[in-house]
């Protein structure tokens, strides 16, 4: 009679019981990431406005990020601009008066505007300040919209109000070549502007001022507010003299 030799399952045993352990072990490490994730999460701080944000609301909003808020509307939220660093400025950081120019590039009117607006900083430099906004042509292959990145993108070499002058002096005839040129006129890093140009969180930038000023309903450029106040029309520097004059009594009191 044959014999047959039974092999020890010993080894098998014990290579399950170890793959069991590894598992288990595995899981709880695991698990044990994922609650500190969570936790890290829970307790970081929500994002806060900058100290220098400012948002005209509708009485029944509180302050946040509004440009990512989904609901309700914008355009139910604000009754006028948003205030903030991220925008190109001019004038008293802590003026009391804020004018706010929402304009483009290829518009002259907005050129002969935004020099009267000039003057008025000059002549009230206590108490005001600029903003501008963009508001281009909402196409992404619009040449308004690429000045609008471009002028941006010379702001992140704090050259935004040199840059500015220049696409206006040339807003009939603006290209691509003209926006290497005055970066190189301005002493630019070339390299980084270049990039600049194709970077979507610029481009973000532009949309965002588009979506507010949708929001606003403004219906055409140049467009400007005085605080929350919309000035609709030509306006002089003697009418604009008149409105700051008026809020800043108004604050003051």
């Amino acid at each position: 009679m044959p014999k047959f030799t039974k092999k020890s399952n010993f080894p098998t045993a014990l290579f399950v019981a170890a793959s069991l352990a590894i598992f288990i072990l595995c899981g709880v490490f695991f698990f044990i990431i994922k609650i500190n994730f969570i936790n890290n999460i829970a307790n970081q701080p929500a994002k806060q406005p900058s100290s220098t944000d400012k948002y005209y609301l509708n009485k029944n909003y509180s302050e946040g990020d509004l440009l990512i808020t989904k609901v309700p509307e914008l355009k139910d939220m604000l009754t006028g601009p948003i205030i903030t660093d991220v925008d190109p400025n001019l004038g008293a950081k802590n003026a009391p008066v804020t004018i706010v120019q929402f304009s483009d590039f290829e518009c002259d009117f907005c050129h002969e505007q935004g020099e009267i607006l000039k003057q008025i900083l000059n002549k009230h430099q206590a108490e005001t300040k600029l903003i501008w906004k963009d508001y281009p042509k909402n196409n992404e292959d619009s040449i308004s919209f690429q000045a609008a990145v471009a002028a941006r993108c010379a702001q992140k070499q704090n050259q935004f109000w040199a840059f500015h002058n220049l696409l206006y002096q040339n807003s009939n005839n603006l290209t691509q070549l003209k926006f290497l040129n005055f970066a190189d006129q301005l002493n630019l890093n070339r390299a980084k502007f270049v990039k600049c140009l194709d970077n979507d969180n610029i481009k973000q930038l532009i949309k965002n001022n588009i979506k507010e000023a949708n929001a606003l309903n403004i219906k055409g450029i140049p467009c400007i507010y005085v605080n929350d106040q919309e000035v609709i029309g030509e306006i002089t520097i003697k009418k604009l003299s008149k409105i700051i004059e008026i809020e800043f009594k108004n604050i003051n009191n």
